[in-house]
Parts: structure tokens; sequence; C-alpha cells
């Protein structure tokens, strides 16, 4: 591979870990703002360890490229490694590039099926009491157990003894290449898959039997689905090891950063979302706040204790109606406990009350518990 691409993806892959730690800064502080320290869940802080894996990742393909050339113990025939100078430059960058692809399989592993029990966390927090959710999220937490030592076994003993994964002669065989192995590729194919389906399967069927409009069961779907977003990250990934060639190093270790990325943005999204809707519904009423100031006779903002009104002269009286966010699904589903944004999110502080120039007012708060 060349300078410039090893460059180019030098500066692709440390960007992928900035924002990635930026969006975890941001859901970290914002719920932390919002409920307090002792309100934080078991998934912001795994969202952490995540965040320290990725960059673990990072690093580690970060090497494989600007130092070691993209060079394992693979892509040689048997006259080039009887040839090759255990004492040269090209065996030394090929022994320690093996050894960083062991270290770089091993936390990739550790940061997807972090980001899994995240996700499985944010349902078990927003299911509570939900009929069959608990047993749903126990089968996860045990199947995403299982896999996770089924890959991490494979990973370290499917070649045994553990220093043929970097050793050039004789060759040690594919499933001792630890950069292309095809043994490693397929159980992370199917371990990656039946966890991200399993979870992804969980919340499904209260969306599409709510009432609600087929275009929000869509934006929900799509929301809490991210899962296969990442699945196909994780098959173009694999479909480079599986290819192999000389690049197939590199390659692997380039969408590995960036199958990593998606997973981490899209894990997110479910906790942010309410925070951006809740800021933008606060935006929105501060700016019909101040064009109701400006003018007469169209309404102005009165500020209660823990609410924003917009009255309109003589209309105080009418029939107020609530506002439900498309997040909140009714009857016994999983958003009817915690239906609204402020409760996707993890908890809410605050109600804010807004009326329109038509005497209707619409009040920002979490819906009513329901317990089926």
């Amino acid at each position: 591979m060349s300078g410039e691409s090893l460059t180019s993806f030098t500066i692709e892959a440390w960007t992928y870990l900035g924002i990635s730690l930026v969006v975890i800064a941001i859901r970290f502080g914002a719920r932390w703002r919002w409920l307090g320290f002792s309100g934080l869940a078991p998934d912001d802080f795994l969202m952490l360890l995540a965040g320290l894996a990725f960059a673990g990742e990072t690093a580690a393909a970060h090497y494989v490229g600007a130092y070691w050339h993209g060079l394992s113990n693979n892509g040689l025939t048997d006259e080039q490694r009887q040839a090759l100078d255990p004492n040269s430059t090209e065996y030394h960058r090929r022994v320690h590039s093996s050894k960083t692809a062991v270290f770089g399989w091993q936390i990739y592993t550790i940061l997807l099926w972090t980001l899994k029990l995240c996700w499985l966390f944010l349902f078990k927090r927003l299911g509570e009491g939900v009929h069959h959710m608990s047993l749903k999220i126990n089968i996860g937490f045990a199947l995403v157990g299982v896999t996770f030592f089924a890959t991490s076994f494979t990973i370290l003993f499917a070649c045994w003894p553990l220093h043929k994964k970097w050793q050039i002669n004789p060759d040690p065989g594919n499933k001792c290449y630890p950069a292309v192995s095809h043994v490693q590729a397929w159980t992370i194919i199917w371990t990656n898959l039946i966890t991200d389906l399993y979870i992804m399967s969980i919340p499904l069927p209260m969306i599409f039997n709510s009432r609600v409009s087929k275009t929000k069961k869509f934006g929900l779907a799509i929301m809490f689905c991210g899962g296969l977003a990442t699945a196909v990250f994780g098959g173009l990934r694999c479909g480079y090891i599986l290819h192999g060639g000389p690049e197939g190093t590199q390659l692997a270790g380039e969408w590995s950063c960036r199958e990593s990325f998606v997973a981490v943005i899209v894990t997110n999204i479910p906790v942010l979302m309410p925070f951006i809707i809740r800021l933008l519904h606060k935006a929105r009423a501060q700016y019909l706040g101040c064009i109701g100031s400006a003018s007469d006779g169209t309404p102005n903002a009165v500020k209660t204790h823990n609410a924003v009104t917009l009255n309109t002269i003589g209309g105080g009286g009418r029939k107020r109606d609530t506002f439900r966010h498309p997040l909140s699904i009714p009857d016994d589903t999983l958003f009817e406990r915690f239906g609204s944004d402020e409760e996707v999110g993890g908890g809410s502080r605050r109600e804010t009350t807004v009326t329109s120039s038509t005497s209707k007012s619409y009040e920002l708060k979490p819906s009513s518990q329901h317990h089926p």
C-alpha cells in the first residue's frame, strides 16, 4: 500500500476516533447534567469503556499501517520464508505486525461486545415492568457473554501455541495468520450477526404493535436497529479478510475502524436524540416568546416555576392538549412506561408548557407511567 494511502487512512482513522469521543463525552455530560451522577446507568459507564477500546483499536490499526507497513506473517511463499533474514527490517515488521493484529482483534471484540451490553442495558432501563422484557434482556446478556468468550477463545487459542501467530518460517498455516485468519473471520461473522439480530429483535414487536403511524414505526425501527449498519461494515471487513491478498492486513484494519465508528454512533443515537429534541423544543419556545414580546396582540412569554407558557389575550381558559413526541408509543409497550423523549434519555427534571395563539397549550412532559 502506498505511503499516500497510509497517510490518508491515518487521518481518517483518528478523525473517526475524535468524533466518537466527542459524541461519547456529549452523551455522558448531558445525562450527568440532567440526572446527576447518581442517575447515570450502567450503559453510560460502559460507553466510556467503549471509547477507551476504540482508542486502542485505532492505535493498533495506525501501528499496522504507519510502522509495520501493512505486513504480517501471511502472503509469503515457502521459498520467501526461508530466504527472509530474521535480522532484517521486513522480518521485524512482519513479526510485530502479527502481534499487533492479535491485540487488534481482541480489542475490536471487546469494543463491539461492550456496545452490545449498552443496548441491552438501555432496553432494560426503558422496558422495566413490560411483559417478558426481563426474560428477553437476561437471554440477551447470556447470549452476549457466551459469544464474547467463544470469539475471544477462537482469537487466542485457535492457533496454539500462541507464538505461532507471529511465526514466519516454517509456514504456520492460515489459522495462525492473525490478520487474515479464516477461522477468526467466520467466527466473528456469526457471533456478531447472531447477537445483533437478537438485540435488534427485542423492541421490534412492541414498535410494530403500537398505535402510531407507519412513518413513526419505521423511524423508531431504524433508530433501534442501527446494528444492521454495523453488520454491513463487519461483513465488508471479513470479506477483505477472506479474500486475502497482500493488502488484506491493512484493509482489515481500515474496515474495523470504520465498523467501530458506525457502531459507536448508532449506539449513542437513541440516548442523544431526546436531548437534541429537547433543545429544539426549548429553542422554539424561546423563539415564539421573542416574537410575541415584539408585537401587540400576539402571544407573549410567561415564566413559571418549572414551565414557560405563551399566553394569548382572552385565551387562558381553553382546553389544554398534551404534546406527545413520536417516541411515545401507547398501550403496553416499551415506550408506554418511558414514552417521552425525556424518558428515553433517562429521565426528566422539568416540564415546559406552550400555549399557541389558538389558545391551545402543548405540554412537554413524560407520558404517565403505565404498568402492564
